[in-house]
């Protein structure tokens, strides 16, 4: 990893979205061709269970901080321990960053949330409200 390339970075939930990532990095929530290269199915333990999510291996620091932007003050990256298993089965762990919610407990749900829900649901509907939007990381 280059001085000019970021740590690896593990997202979950709303992120795994596809069109919504493909957003927060390049504007535009049609373009997941070009976010897909990036990302690597991934799971973080620890956390009382499970978190399934993507390891983004992002190309510039740019993309890492149109990332940081997304997320807020509300989140705060975090060092984690990624699994994530290749084609042929190996598991590997890799260290990377985490984003860790660090805004009120009280605002947390404790209802359980899917992917597929938030996908049928909401994510036409968070495109259209951060379309008009734009991340501060300026391509390099």
């Amino acid at each position: 990893m280059s001085p000019l390339q970021p740590r690896p970075l593990f997202v979950y939930g709303t992120l795994r979205a596809m069109p919504l990532l493909a957003w927060a990095l390049t504007g535009d929530a049609r373009k997941t061709n070009e976010v897909v290269p990036i990302a690597r199915d991934a799971t973080v333990m620890g956390y009382s269970s499970q978190v399934d999510g993507y390891l983004l291996h992002l190309e510039t620091m740019s993309q890492r901080r149109k990332l940081d932007d997304f997320e807020g003050e509300a989140y705060s990256a975090t060092p984690v321990s990624a699994r994530v298993v290749d084609v042929n089965g190996h598991s590997q762990v890799v260290d990377a960053d985490m984003y860790v919610w660090t805004g009120d407990m009280d605002e947390v749900s404790e209802l359980p949330w899917s992917l597929d829900v938030f996908v049928k649901e909401r994510l036409d509907d968070w495109i259209e409200l951060f379309a008009g939007m734009e991340l501060v990381g300026e391509d390099e």
